[in-house]
């Protein structure tokens, strides 16, 4: 009988998930990709016209970031917050320096506070918005505010995103970052959707200068910073308006 022979198979997901784990010195891994907002619209355009704002002000808002299902990235291999399966996942880990950005959005005026969800309130499974809606009705919230970003990296002679990043090449060669963050203001009550708001960075940077993944990462994490940053930016200039059209039924 002919004697078999095993050989180990390896797949991209395996080789991504070594790299993440072991932080290897010369490859870096992107994250994962944004949450389908489509998820966070009514079924139907009957449903999207039916609703109507129902918030009571001054307006507490539950906020929320989260990505698509089974999201990873270097920093949430090692430290963890990420939660939920489905088709998003919600994420705790504060990468994006939100406390003190959100501190200045709860001082706008007829907001009555903020506050984020626990995963203590959610279940494990996420398909829309119902579950997060559910979640900030418990905290009797009258707004959800979620937000989500989309990072990738280029490089500058291709267009198509880079699934592996080799780190310290030649001190010429250079690779983009971008990110998108984007966010949807959702009546706690009906559904309504109040505003949808986006935010876009792009950086160029030269691989040289990432020495690890720990490096790449924080770059990855100072970009995401920059456009979230720029999204509150826009709920602020989108506040009055929000408050318009909230007061007037729409």
């Amino acid at each position: 009988m002919e004697k078999l022979s095993f050989r180990p198979i390896f797949t991209l997901a395996g080789m991504c998930a070594t790299i993440w784990l072991t932080g290897c010195a010369n490859a870096y891994i992107p994250p994962s990709g944004r949450a389908d907002f489509s998820a966070f619209t009514g079924s139907s355009m009957k449903e999207s016209f039916a609703a109507k704002p129902a918030a009571i002000f001054p307006a507490n808002i539950a906020v929320a970031r989260i990505q698509a299902s089974l999201y990873r990235n270097y920093f949430t291999e090692r430290e963890g917050g990420v939660y939920g399966q489905g088709r998003y996942s919600v994420i705790t880990a504060k990468e994006l320096g939100e406390d003190e950005v959100l501190s200045e959005i709860a001082k706008l005026p007829e907001i009555g506070g903020l506050t984020g969800i626990s995963t203590l309130l959610l279940p494990p499974h996420l398909q829309s918005d119902k579950e997060l809606r559910e979640a900030a009705a418990r905290l009797k919230a009258d707004m959800l505010l979620l937000y989500t970003c989309d990072t990738s990296f280029h490089d500058n002679e291709r267009a198509v995103p880079l699934a592996v990043i080799s780190l310290g090449l030649s001190p010429t060669h250079q690779v983009s970052i971008h990110v998108t963050a984007s966010a949807l203001l959702i009546d706690t009550r009906t559904g309504f959707i109040y505003a949808t708001l986006e935010s876009n960075e792009k950086r160029q940077l030269t691989t040289s200068a990432w020495q690890s993944s720990s490096s790449a990462d924080r770059a990855r994490q100072m970009a995401e910073e920059t456009a979230f940053k720029g999204l509150m930016a826009e709920f602020k200039k989108s506040w009055p308006q929000i408050l318009l059209r909230a007061k007037q039924g729409a």
